[in-house]
């Protein structure tokens, strides 16, 4: 069993990597997804945030299962599936979460302290148990505005408060977005 993670090892290369084919530029390592070591978790993220992951443009799993480099012969190809779909988006999207910034994440609890999620879909994945960086998280937020302290994001364990704290930063997003678009040209 791997220790759980720290909000800081989640920012380091062994868990976060830069990708050339990603959009934002980061990827998250096979850490995130390793069931042998990893616990399969359940996550109830939003249906409308569900959907919108699976309506985004571009592939949704994995570009290879070679490892990197030349490969002389079929033996360095990784057996079984590459990782695809909701889960490993969803890994991928909590990946790019803990590289936010914590001023970027604080701004995000303060403007959403009346959210209230819609009907959820659960979600099951192999991921780390990611308590520790959560209530990391969680503490810094407390730090920075103790107002903080009784948003409905953290009222519950660590896998709730991931779920809605991805919706918080998707809904960020769609906003930003729909502003960018009402603007004139």
């Amino acid at each position: 069993m791997e220790p759980k993670p720290t909000w800081e090892m989640l920012r380091s290369r062994r868990y976060c990597k830069i990708s050339q084919n990603a959009i934002s530029g980061v990827s998250h390592g096979k850490a995130w997804e390793d069931s042998k070591v990893n616990s399969l978790h359940t996550l109830r993220i939003s249906v409308e945030y569900a959907a919108a992951l699976k309506r985004r443009p571009g592939p949704k799993g994995r570009r290879s299962s070679r490892v990197l480099g030349a490969t002389p012969d079929e033996s360095f190809v990784q057996s079984g599936q590459r990782p695809n779909g909701l889960p490993h988006q969803l890994r991928g999207e909590m990946n790019k979460l803990f590289q936010c910034d914590p001023g970027f994440l604080e701004r995000l609890l303060r403007e959403s302290m009346e959210y209230k999620p819609p009907k959820k879909k659960r979600v099951n994945l192999h991921m780390p148990d990611l308590s520790v960086a959560v209530e990391e998280v969680y503490r810094e937020m407390i730090r920075r505005d103790n107002d903080l302290r009784f948003h409905p994001a953290f009222k519950r364990m660590w896998a709730p408060a991931i779920c809605r704290l991805l919706e918080l930063k998707w809904l960020h997003g769609e906003k930003a977005k729909e502003k960018r678009d009402g603007e004139p040209q």
